[in-house]
C-alpha cells in the first residue's frame, strides 16, 4: 500500500499529459483567420467598387443627364425656338499690346419653350433683332474679358478655336435665362 500512496501522491502533483495534437486541432491559428478577414475585405472592396458604385454613380448623376440631354435634343429639333442674333462689333486691346482687336459674333441659340422666348423678345419673338440688356452685357463683358486676357499672337494661333472657346464660356449665361447656347460663329475678326 505503501507504493500505492506514493503513486497517489506523484500523480496529485502532475497533470496529466495532453497530447500537442489535441489542443492544436481544437482552435484556429492567428494567421488563418487574419487572412480570412483581409480576404474578405478585399472581395467586398471589389465587389463594391466594380458592381455597386457604378450603378450608384449612374443613378446619382447619369439619370439626371440623359432626360437633360433629351430635353435639349427636342429643344434643338423644333425650330419655332431656334433664333439667331448678332452681338455687333466687340472692341477691346489684347493683353500687353497697343493694337486692338475687333469682333463680331454670331450665335443660334433656342429656347427650353416658348413662353422663355416671349419674355425674352416680347409678344413679336422677333430674334434677329437685339437682346435684353441683362443678357448682352454679361455676353459682350465675358467676351472681352476673353480677349482682354490673350496676347497678339495668342489671338493669332487660336483663331480657328475662338469661336469653340467663347461657345463654352457663354452657356452658363444662357443656360442662367433657360436657353440654350446651340452654336457661336466668328463673323469678323480684326487685328490692327
Amino acid at each position: 500500500m505503501a507504493k500505492k500512496e506514493e503513486n497517489d501522491l506523484n500523480t496529485e502533483g502532475k497533470q496529466p499529459e495532453v497530447s500537442k495534437d489535441t489542443k492544436t486541432s481544437g482552435t484556429i491559428g492567428l494567421i488563418p483567420i487574419l487572412g480570412i478577414v483581409f480576404g474578405s475585405l478585399i472581395l467586398l472592396i471589389i465587389a463594391t467598387r466594380f458592381i455597386f458604385l457604378p450603378y450608384i454613380v449612374e443613378n446619382l448623376s447619369g439619370g439626371g443627364k440623359k432626360a437633360e440631354e433629351k430635353a435639349k435634343e427636342e429643344v434643338k429639333l423644333d425650330k419655332k425656338l431656334m433664333k439667331y442674333f448678332e452681338t455687333g462689333r466687340i472692341t477691346t486691346n489684347p493683353l500687353n499690346s497697343d493694337q486692338f482687336v475687333v469682333v463680331n459674333l454670331a450665335m443660334k441659340f433656342s429656347a427650353r419653350d416658348e413662353k422663355v422666348l416671349k419674355e425674352i423678345f416680347g409678344e413679336g419673338g422677333e430674334a434677329g433683332a437685339v437682346l435684353q440688356p441683362e443678357i448682352m452685357a454679361p455676353i459682350r463683358s465675358k467676351i472681352n474679358q476673353i480677349l482682354g486676357s490673350l496676347t497678339v499672337a495668342e489671338l493669332q494661333q487660336r483663331r480657328n478655336n475662338l469661336a469653340n472657346e467663347f461657345k463654352d464660356s457663354l452657356k452658363p449665361i444662357f443656360s442662367s435665362h433657360q436657353l440654350i447656347l446651340n452654336e457661336v460663329y466668328l463673323q469678323e475678326f480684326i487685328i490692327q
